[in-house]
Protein backbone atom coordinates (compact mmCIF):
# COMPACT_ATOMS: atom_id res chain seq x y z
CA UNK A 1 0.00 0.00 0.00
CA UNK A 2 2.83 2.40 0.88
CA UNK A 3 4.43 1.72 -2.48
CA UNK A 4 1.20 2.59 -4.31
CA UNK A 5 0.92 5.89 -2.43
CA UNK A 6 4.54 6.78 -3.22
CA UNK A 7 4.08 5.94 -6.91
CA UNK A 8 0.89 7.98 -7.06
CA UNK A 9 2.59 10.95 -5.34
CA UNK A 10 5.59 10.77 -7.69
CA UNK A 11 3.28 10.57 -10.71
CA UNK A 12 1.27 13.58 -9.55
CA UNK A 13 4.47 15.59 -9.03
CA UNK A 14 5.67 14.77 -12.55
CA UNK A 15 2.31 15.72 -14.04
CA UNK A 16 2.35 19.05 -12.20
CA UNK A 17 5.92 19.79 -13.34
CA UNK A 18 4.96 19.04 -16.96
CA UNK A 19 1.91 21.31 -16.74
CA UNK A 20 3.99 24.18 -15.36
CA UNK A 21 6.56 23.74 -18.11
CA UNK A 22 3.88 23.87 -20.82
CA UNK A 23 2.19 27.02 -19.45
CA UNK A 24 2.14 29.80 -22.06
CA UNK A 25 4.76 32.49 -21.72
CA UNK A 26 3.98 36.18 -21.99
CA UNK A 27 4.84 38.05 -25.18
CA UNK A 28 7.29 40.95 -25.20
CA UNK A 29 4.41 43.45 -25.40
CA UNK A 30 2.70 41.89 -22.38
CA UNK A 31 5.85 42.10 -20.29
CA UNK A 32 7.03 45.53 -21.41
CA UNK A 33 8.49 47.32 -18.44
CA UNK A 34 7.52 50.69 -17.07
CA UNK A 35 10.26 53.31 -16.84
CA UNK A 36 11.54 52.75 -20.37
CA UNK A 37 12.09 55.00 -23.38
CA UNK A 38 12.34 53.99 -27.02
CA UNK A 39 14.36 54.95 -30.11
CA UNK A 40 13.12 57.51 -32.65
CA UNK A 41 12.42 55.20 -35.60
CA UNK A 42 9.46 57.05 -37.15
CA UNK A 43 10.82 59.71 -39.52
CA UNK A 44 7.66 61.73 -40.14
CA UNK A 45 7.68 65.36 -39.06
CA UNK A 46 5.96 66.92 -36.04
CA UNK A 47 2.20 67.25 -36.28
CA UNK A 48 -0.94 67.60 -34.18
CA UNK A 49 -1.72 63.93 -33.66
CA UNK A 50 -3.68 63.81 -30.38
CA UNK A 51 -7.42 63.13 -30.68
CA UNK A 52 -7.93 64.35 -27.09
CA UNK A 53 -5.90 65.64 -24.16
CA UNK A 54 -3.72 62.78 -22.93
CA UNK A 55 -1.52 61.55 -20.12
CA UNK A 56 2.07 60.63 -20.89
CA UNK A 57 3.16 57.41 -19.18
CA UNK A 58 6.60 56.06 -18.29
CA UNK A 59 6.00 52.80 -20.14
CA UNK A 60 3.74 51.13 -22.71
CA UNK A 61 0.91 50.06 -20.41
CA UNK A 62 -1.99 51.29 -18.31
CA UNK A 63 -0.18 50.13 -15.17
CA UNK A 64 2.73 52.50 -15.87
CA UNK A 65 2.98 55.81 -14.01
CA UNK A 66 1.64 59.07 -15.43
CA UNK A 67 4.58 61.44 -15.87
CA UNK A 68 2.95 64.33 -17.71
CA UNK A 69 0.10 65.61 -19.83
CA UNK A 70 -0.33 66.94 -23.35
CA UNK A 71 -3.18 68.65 -25.16
CA UNK A 72 -4.54 68.47 -28.69
CA UNK A 73 -2.69 71.74 -29.39
CA UNK A 74 0.71 70.06 -28.83
CA UNK A 75 2.80 69.15 -31.84
CA UNK A 76 4.10 65.60 -31.57
CA UNK A 77 6.98 63.53 -32.96
CA UNK A 78 6.22 59.79 -32.98
CA UNK A 79 9.16 57.52 -32.17
CA UNK A 80 7.76 53.95 -32.30
CA UNK A 81 5.00 51.67 -31.01
CA UNK A 82 4.66 48.49 -28.98
CA UNK A 83 1.81 46.81 -27.14
CA UNK A 84 -0.80 49.35 -28.26
CA UNK A 85 1.15 52.40 -27.04
CA UNK A 86 3.33 54.88 -28.95
CA UNK A 87 6.46 56.50 -27.53
CA UNK A 88 6.61 60.15 -28.55
CA UNK A 89 8.02 63.58 -27.89
CA UNK A 90 6.01 66.77 -27.76
CA UNK A 91 7.43 69.98 -29.22
CA UNK A 92 7.79 71.21 -25.63
CA UNK A 93 10.24 68.31 -25.09
CA UNK A 94 8.01 66.09 -22.98
CA UNK A 95 8.59 62.39 -23.65
CA UNK A 96 6.23 59.55 -22.85
CA UNK A 97 4.00 56.67 -23.92
CA UNK A 98 0.42 57.30 -25.11
CA UNK A 99 -2.31 54.77 -25.88
CA UNK A 100 -2.68 54.44 -29.67
CA UNK A 101 -6.45 54.92 -29.42
CA UNK A 102 -5.82 58.56 -28.46
CA UNK A 103 -3.68 59.25 -31.54
CA UNK A 104 -4.72 60.19 -35.08
CA UNK A 105 -4.85 57.03 -37.23
CA UNK A 106 -3.95 54.90 -34.21
CA UNK A 107 -0.42 56.24 -33.79
CA UNK A 108 2.65 55.13 -35.68
CA UNK A 109 2.99 51.75 -37.37
CA UNK A 110 6.77 51.73 -36.83
CA UNK A 111 7.60 49.05 -34.24
CA UNK A 112 10.09 49.71 -31.44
Amino acid sequence: MNRVVRLFTAGAALALAAAVQMAPTATAAETAACGVSAPDRDTRSYGQYFTQDVYLRNGPGWECDIIGQATTANNVDYHCTTGGFTYLRTASTKYGWVYNGYLVNGGTNVQC
